[in-house]
């Protein structure tokens, strides 16, 4: 569903797969302003999160268990550096029509607000 949707924002890569979409968001000026705004408010260095991206996907498949309708990034499964990028990314497509729903669930206190 996902891939559907931002292979629908961006230009398709024929068999490219999920990472070449989303490393073509990446590369766009609205995901460039929403990513150095979320970096710096996490008190990190894009060049420490610009790696992450890269191999994003794979990283996350890792920890997708069902589906309930809303994406949820738990900060027990991911480094800061791959909430960054992942929040940099959703926070991009909400203003998408039919943009996904997402939360962050920090580490022992349950689900927070998106910041």
């Amino acid at each position: 569903m996902f891939q559907a949707r931002l292979l629908h924002k961006i230009k398709y890569i024929p068999k490219a797969g999920v990472q070449a979409a989303l490393n073509q968001l990446a590369s766009t000026d609205e995901f460039q302003n929403v990513f150095v705004a979320e970096v710096a408010k996490r008190g990190l260095r894009p060049e420490d999160v610009i790696p992450c991206l890269k191999v994003l996907y794979r990283k996350v498949s890792k920890h997708a268990h069902g589906n309930d309708g809303i994406i949820t990034l738990s900060a027990e499964n991911h480094t800061d550096k791959e909430l960054a990028a992942l929040a940099s990314i959703l926070k991009v497509q909400e203003s998408w029509s039919g943009g996904l729903h997402w939360r962050l669930v920090k580490k022992g206190k349950g689900e927070a607000d998106r910041d």
